[in-house]
């Protein structure tokens, strides 16, 4: 018997996985690139670092626990 549950999930982490990416660029965009080392920037700092850590987090596989039946 399959399930569609292997696929929905998969589709669910890649709709999850381009809002990231669309988040990503939105806080690139955020970044004052002439000083880069300003105070100011800290949030746009964080606002990437978050998005791309999401975007990794959706990429790992998780694992499945196996049926003995």
């Amino acid at each position: 018997m399959t399930s569609k549950k292997k696929y929905n999930i998969k589709l669910i982490k890649n709709i999850f996985t381009g809002l990231f990416v669309l988040l990503l660029l939105f806080w690139l965009f955020q970044i004052d690139w002439n000083n880069v080392a300003s105070k100011t920037n800290s949030g746009a700092f964080f606002g990437v670092l978050s998005a791309v850590l999401f975007i990794i987090s959706m990429q790992i596989k998780n694992k499945e626990p196996k049926n003995d039946n």
